[in-house]
């Protein structure tokens, strides 16, 4: 079980058998591939245009390594990064200067995106300074808000994926401003169904035990003493390791709170499409953008190994 990202690091082994597609590479996609080949990756298609992504690689050192694919523009990168992903090629797809919408555009595509019937969810991985052990968010970045069923599948999602990553057991805490159900509080609500979900087994069928618990507010989740204040009875309080997030501004004001105030790391991949995808910023540093990297190529390869359905 990886409990810290310098395990990514250290782990010359982790991307051993894996291979990645970058959808529009540049310069620090680039860098990140050139860290990931130094650590096992074996092989990789970088997309898009030509004059960019070779005299990069030459300099680098890896044009040798690497496998180029010329797009001319970012969305035709995105289009044909998918097909390579279709034809095998690649076990993760990774974004690289392709804007956004149009990358997700091509991914869904119903000809040559990589559906599965499964809804895309974005998973936020953080090391927290002080704690030792990794913290999950999900959906702080894709979907905006996601009724009852929809965060069913999203819990699913990262369930799978956290599994993958060595954890047999999960702890998740379904967020919302307070623990008591309110019907003006559509969050609560729906918490609590998630809860009453998992004790009638609905979940059982997930590839490790799993304890879900809502609704349930910040404080709580982070602290058992906040918990034994308030007089809430929690097996998980202080020591959970999922976070299900009402909404996106939620999860988004949660995760980007941890990562600027308390200095967190942060790595990210989007999960239900037939190969994890790697949607990092375009002005994320190369080893922001290969800790990215190396999750989904572990996710990958810890689903392949166990034989279960890919994200």
């Amino acid at each position: 079980m990886y409990k810290r990202f310098i395990e990514f690091m250290d782990n010359s082994d982790c991307l051993a058998g894996s291979s990645i597609v970058v959808a529009a590479a540049e310069d620090e996609s680039i860098k990140a591939v050139k860290l990931a080949i130094g650590r096992g990756l074996g092989y990789a298609v970088l997309v898009g245009d030509e004059k960019v992504i070779v005299p990069s690689a030459e300099e680098l050192g890896i044009a040798d390594k690497v496998e180029i694919v010329h797009a001319d523009t970012p969305q035709e990168a995105a289009v044909k990064a998918c097909l390579c992903i279709r034809e095998g090629r690649g076990s993760a797809l990774m974004k690289g200067l392709a804007n956004t919408s149009d990358f997700l555009h091509a991914i869904l595509s119903k000809d040559s995106g990589l559906r599965t019937g499964r809804l895309l969810s974005h998973l936020a991985v953080m090391e927290i300074p002080g704690e030792n052990h990794l913290s999950f968010c999900s959906d702080s970045g894709l979907n905006v808000a996601p009724d009852l069923a929809q965060k069913k599948e999203i819990l699913r999602n990262a369930v799978e994926a956290i599994h993958a990553l060595g954890f047999e057991h999960v702890n998740i805490a379904c967020l919302a401003a307070n623990e008591r159900v309110d019907p003006r509080i559509p969050s609560t609500v729906d918490a609590a169904a998630l809860a009453e979900a998992w004790r009638n087994g609905e979940f059982n069928d997930l590839p490790c035990g799993c304890t879900v618990e809502g609704p349930m507010a910040v404080d709580v989740m982070a602290s058992r003493e906040a918990a034994e204040r308030k007089g809430i009875r929690s097996e998980i309080a202080g020591k959970v390791d999922l976070t299900i997030v009402p909404n996106i501004e939620c999860g988004n004001v949660h995760c980007k709170t941890i990562v600027h105030y308390c200095h967190a790391q942060m790595a990210g991949i989007i999960l239900g499409a037939s190969v994890p995808v790697i949607l990092v910023s375009r002005s994320d540093h190369a080893e922001g953008k290969f800790l990215s990297m190396a999750l989904a190529c572990i996710v990958s390869g810890g689903m392949s190994s166990s034989g279960e359905q890919h994200v």
